[in-house]
């Protein structure tokens, strides 16, 4: 880990070999946001490396496979503030239950990209800079934009390029 670096909730990380995080990374695996109670576990695997900047947010499951490579100022959350009543601060109203985000192993998430809750990221998968992932990536996919679309994907014995792209 490199400094200046934020770890909140280190006892509840189960972190792999040879890791590195970069500095002016923030890591949040909370278990208690606004009285409300979570029970979360962070799982990061070998070989994994979460570039400069790098931001997650844990309060429920995020697991990121082995050989995972992250360019800067990634963000990967499983939960996100809660807007519903327009007469309070977004601040206080809480957040949404959380939804598990899982990074297959020898995945790649481009500088500047979002990986948001319930997103399942394929082995393989390739998430170009500044997109913003809200569905699952399937296995050597590469997606790109916001919201994040198929740019192409392997079927075994070549890259597919979609209809349209």
């Amino acid at each position: 880990m490199q400094p200046p670096a934020v770890v909140i909730g280190h006892d509840r990380i189960n972190l792999g070999r040879d890791v590195t995080v970069h500095a002016g990374s923030f890591i949040s695996v909370a278990e208690e946001e606004g009285g409300k109670r979570y029970d979360p576990r962070l799982v990061i695997g070998d070989r994994v490396t979460l570039g400069f900047g790098a931001v997650i947010a844990c309060n429920g499951s995020v697991e990121i496979g082995e050989d995972v490579l992250t360019a800067d100022r990634v963000f990967i959350g499983d939960t996100y503030h809660e807007y519903r009543d327009v007469t309070r601060p977004i601040a206080s109203q809480g957040l949404t239950d959380p939804r598990p985000v899982s990074i297959g192993p020898g995945a790649f998430l481009g500088i500047g990209s979002v990986i948001l809750p319930g997103v399942k990221l394929g082995e393989g998968a390739y998430v170009g800079a500044g997109a913003v992932v809200t569905s699952d990536v399937p296995a050597h996919t590469v997606v790109a934009g916001n919201p994040a679309r198929v740019i192409r994907h392997w079927d075994g014995d070549a890259w597919v390029v979609p209809a349209g792209t």
